[in-house]
């Protein structure tokens, strides 16, 4: 058989020169980026090991702080449980939504414990569209969100968790297409208060539940289920392992005490008795902000919406939030006031109090900073 060769054009010996010069830029190149990520991957090390340096220091301090004093002996033993996580601040979940984030929710109190406070400010944390399930929400309950199911109307109800199923289904089949930039912007919060009442009510709401819980993450759709219980059987969820891992305990009150009680951590009872707006979530100790002066403002920021009836709920939109429009003094102060207990408690950004409170959006978002600093400078806050 006739072999069959292909001719190949070697470079001439007086462009080796080139080839070399080439050759020896990309070497060096390589170096480089070597050398660079050599050094990244050092300072992260560093940076871990100063963290835990750090952690170990405030916890010899806890000890040392019980040493006598000069030579005088205190009047207590040196207790070297003091030296445990929740001595700590540095080891006290201070940021919930960060706690929280890729995760589920599940807020376990009594009731007049905040639950739904703590929901409604987690939702707006999140941002985007938040839709409540509440069969006994007084009409000044949820103030400006997306009701369903007022005055105990459980069809509606029902009706709205299949319709979010086939929603569900509907952002999977989007995002497996097109990906994660085909819902840029479409995050969804869904709060079910007195979950265990729905599930008791509603044929598909352990459905909805654990299905949005096993896949509702990278479809935006993050759940917020409210009881007055923490046992997975009162939620329906009794044997569904994969189902709580996807969720975390918030738990309230005498729940977070219990909760203490249980990992036998006398420390951290005593922490959670001691102070205002402390929590457990799962079995790590949470400081929630005050979120007294929240409330105050959300009235603002959606038209207030009620599908008791059946009524179709509407998504609110940016177009829905017009810039603010005062006719007297009055009405600016009130603007004032809302504006400064947000910013003061930590709750918005000056962006977000512009495009959110002030209602000043796109092109427009500069004639809402201009505002905002003469708010600033007119009532001194």
């Amino acid at each position: 058989m006739e072999n069959n060769w292909i001719g190949l054009q070697l470079p001439e010996w007086k462009h080796i020169g080139r080839y070399l010069i080439w050759g020896s830029g990309r070497v060096t190149f390589s170096l480089w980026l070597f050398g660079l990520n050599s050094i990244k991957s050092t300072l992260k090390v560093g940076i871990v090991l100063t963290e835990m340096t750090e952690r170990s220091t405030h916890h010899l301090l806890s000890v040392y702080g019980q040493l006598p004093h000069m030579g005088i002996l205190r009047e207590h033993a040196i207790d070297v449980t003091a030296t445990s996580i929740n001595s700590d601040p540095s080891d006290i979940i201070i940021d919930l939504v960060k706690a929280l984030e890729g995760k589920h929710s599940l807020i376990i109190g009594d009731t007049g414990t905040g639950k739904s406070s703590i929901a409604q400010w987690i939702s707006y944390q999140v941002g985007g569209e938040v839709k409540i399930y509440d069969p006994d929400a007084a009409p000044d309950d949820w103030n400006g969100l997306t009701v369903i199911g007022r005055r105990g109307n459980f069809a509606a109800i029902a009706d709205a968790m299949a319709a979010d199923l086939v929603e569900l289904q509907r952002r999977i089949e989007v995002r497996g297409e097109l990906g994660d930039r085909a819902l840029a912007g479409l995050d969804s919060v869904l709060i079910a208060e007195e979950f265990p009442l729905l599930r008791d009510e509603i044929p598909v709401a352990v459905e909805w539940l654990t299905k949005h819980a096993r896949r509702g993450r990278k479809p935006k759709r993050m759940i917020i289920a409210l009881a007055q219980d923490d046992q997975v059987k009162t939620l329906g969820i009794e044997g569904e392992g994969g189902v709580r891992k996807n969720f975390r305990m918030v738990r309230l009150g005498k729940f977070a005490v219990s909760h203490a009680k249980s990992l036998k951590n006398n420390h951290l009872i005593e922490w959670l008795k001691a102070g205002k707006y402390r929590c457990m979530v799962d079995d790590e100790p949470c400081q929630l902000p005050d979120i007294s002066s929240f409330r105050m403002v959300l009235p603002r920021l959606q038209p207030v919406q009620d599908t008791a009836a059946g009524k179709t709920a509407e998504t609110p939109t940016e177009s829905a939030l017009q810039p603010v429009v005062t006719n007297s003094d009055r009405d600016m102060e009130a603007v004032a006031k809302a504006v400064k207990a947000c910013l003061e408690a930590g709750l918005m950004s000056e962006t977000k109090v512009i495009k959110e409170i002030l209602g000043y959006q796109g092109a427009r978002y500069q004639e809402g900073k201009v505002l905002l600093m003469s708010l600033k400078q007119e009532y001194g806050f």
